[in-house]
């Protein structure tokens, strides 16, 4: 299963989140603090709803499916709320040739970036048109930088911008590379990493075991790592690999776009995981009271085995079905024009109703 992009990818999916350009945000998602889940929703003038989620460390991607998430987001969701709801995308960019994704915002109060770092331990950052870092996922120390709010925001090391290399250039890094096989200087040196690397030696005809190309391999390799920049997406699955475009290693699948492919697929992990905790939006009421009542259902047998009260439990359940039904149906037609402070005082009073816990999505009757 692919877990992150390569400079590569980030570089065919940047283009395709030139869609984005001109859309206004709509909503802001975060799962649990530290987790580094993200939903970004935009809506762009005749084109409607577009989402991007950004999995840190290492995946950002367009997605059609919008997981539940907390009804009170963490601290670092709220504050890219406060500062760019309603703020426009001006520019989406590559840092580079590096795993940096940029979205340039112009907001009310001026121009802002948000800085996905898709390495190592992953970050994201909104920062000023100074580069002053504003607001942050996750302070971090480095060797070479370091980040943390109040500061001015430094790049990593930088690294070869490969798409723009030159010939002379390219010949000048391979000779002077102390990598035992051209296949690794390509893909630590360049950047490519080692599958990529592993297409540009096959294109070229090149043994990737070789060390130093001569003259003509050389002419030929740069005019195949030209053009691994400019193909024409056809994006494609081979395996549990993911490719914007296809490989001479053969394909399974093709996708009409890199982020379909990567949605199509990585989606499905993401769905796998907030399923026990959340329900689908897309569920009708009654699909979530059924859910709740079968939960409820399940725990009733399990404590049946216990005792004679817990097997009664599990009967009062079945006996009130149409009461526990109608609270429910009560509750959540309450909860669109009420806070869950204003819901638990009404509910105070109900008989039936002995505790809601918000928090973890539990309602508890007593009869």
């Amino acid at each position: 299963m692919k877990t992150e992009l390569t400079s590569l990818d980030l570089y065919y999916l940047v283009k395709e989140f030139q869609d984005l350009v001109g859309a206004r945000i709509d909503k802001i998602y975060e799962q649990e603090e530290d987790k580094g889940e993200f939903l970004f929703i935009f809506h762009k003038s005749g084109v409607g709803k577009t989402m991007l989620r950004i999995n840190l460390p290492g995946l950002a991607y367009l997605t059609e499916y919008k997981q539940i998430f907390p009804d009170t987001p963490p601290g670092f969701c709220m504050f890219l709320r406060k500062h760019l709801s309603g703020a426009r995308i001006k520019e989406v960019r590559q840092k580079g040739f590096e795993r940096i994704l940029e979205i340039v915002f112009t907001t009310k109060t001026g121009v802002r970036i948000l800085i996905c770092e898709l390495f190592s331990k992953g970050n994201m950052l909104l920062i000023d048109e100074d580069y002053k870092i504003r607001g942050l996922l996750k302070s971090q120390n480095w060797q070479a930088r370091t980040i943390r709010g109040g500061i001015k925001y430094e790049y990593p090391p930088e690294q070869l911008i490969t798409p723009s290399l030159s010939e002379e250039q390219l010949k000048s890094i391979i000779t002077k590379s102390k990598k035992d096989s051209i296949v690794k200087t390509l893909a630590i040196d360049l950047g490519l990493g080692g599958l990529y690397a592993e297409e540009l030696c096959k294109r070229a005809d090149l043994d990737k075991s070789k060390k130093k190309p001569d003259d003509k391999e050389m002419g030929k390799l740069f005019k195949e790592l030209k053009g691994l920049f400019n193909e024409k997406v056809k994006a494609n699955k081979f395996g549990d690999e993911l490719f914007p475009f296809e490989l001479a290693c053969g394909t399974e699948k093709h996708y009409e776009s890199f982020n379909k492919v990567l949605d199509d697929v990585l989606t499905e992990k993401v769905v796998k995981e907030v399923q026990d905790k959340f329900v689908k939006e897309k569920q009708t009421k009654e699909d979530r009271t059924k859910l709740i009542i079968k939960k409820q259902e399940e725990r009733a047998t399990a404590l049946e085995r216990g005792s004679k009260e817990n097997h009664r439990k599990g009967e009062l359940i079945y006996e009130h079905y149409n009461e526990i039904k109608e609270l429910l149906d009560s509750i959540n037609a309450d909860r669109k024009k009420m806070s869950w402070d204003e819901l638990k005082k009404k509910y105070k009073k109900n008989k039936l109703v002995k505790s809601i816990d918000e928090k973890k999505g539990i309602l508890v009757v007593d009869f």
